[in-house]
């Protein structure tokens, strides 16, 4: 056996015997950075860590006079932290507005990938976030903080807010949270946004994925028995990637959030 390979499967046996294997593909996930990397004109890159992985961060600090808070910014399903549809204009216009943003890179799976292959990161994607929950903790000050999250990201949050013991953001914006079929618990978003008592504002287009728009009614009855600032925005006309509307969406959700963190009391 060639010496170089014994490094690798050291490490993949350590983590077989823990009782973790990575669904995400690593090889995908170093092309896209590389290529994100290469685009970036405003905005810092980070490299974030998990125990397991190294994963891509994209920080945007205009320095306002008084910060806001801070967001973190989840892509939905193949997108990554630049993308140019609701990724992009979010990190970069909320931070211009007092917000310091960081997008980051979710687990990819491979481009033939299946729906469920792709509920499968779910779980991976927990690690991801808790890391940059926790960096912005330690370089900013990061109260309110805030998850803003988009398609399969708005899973991911929502799995992960459920999952913790204590409080570990103050508000949750979900843009476009489709209802997927499976019988994975953590797949099961409208039930988990009943177990959540933050703030949510589920917002959606009027000609958004059919799985976004057929299940907007659950997702009401869901929000409105958790939490009296809740909310449910349909934005007339836009579809999944808000294509021309990223601007409306970038304002709709900053409204909402100067309205939230006016009422402190209800926002704990």
């Amino acid at each position: 056996m060639p010496k170089k390979l014994l490094p690798f499967l050291a490490f993949s046996f350590g983590l077989l015997a823990s009782g973790f294997a990575f669904c995400a593909d690593l090889d995908r996930e170093k092309r896209i950075a590389e290529n994100v990397k290469d685009s970036i004109i405003i905005g810092d890159i980070l490299t974030l860590k998990t125990d397991s992985v190294e994963f891509l961060g994209l920080l945007n600090n205009e320095e306002p006079d008084q910060l806001r808070g801070s967001i973190i910014i989840l892509h939905g399903m193949g997108s990554n932290p630049n993308a140019p549809q609701i990724i992009r204009p979010l990190r970069s216009q909320l931070a211009q507005m007092g917000w310091v943003t960081a997008s980051i890179q979710l687990p990819m799976a491979s481009d033939d990938a299946s729906i469920n292959d792709h509920l499968a990161l779910i779980k991976e994607s927990g690690p991801r976030i808790e890391s940059t929950l926790n960096y912005m903790r330690e370089n900013f000050d990061n109260h309110p903080c805030v998850l803003i999250a988009h398609s399969l990201g708005g899973i991911m949050a929502t799995n992960f807010l459920a999952q913790q013991d204590k409080k570990a953001c103050d508000a949750l914006v979900l843009i476009g949270l489709p209802t997927l079929a499976s019988d994975l618990p953590e797949a099961q978003a409208t039930e988990h946004l009943r177990d959540l008592s933050i703030p949510v504002l589920d917002i959606f287009g009027s000609q958004d994925l059919d799985n976004v728009k057929k299940t907007a009614p659950m997702r009401k009855l869901a929000l409105v028995k958790s939490n009296p600032l809740n909310r449910q925005v349909e934005i007339s006309g836009a579809d999944h990637l808000f294509t021309g509307l990223n601007d409306t969406l970038v304002l709709s959700i900053h409204n909402w959030l100067i309205h939230v963190f006016k009422h402190p009391l209800q926002s704990q």
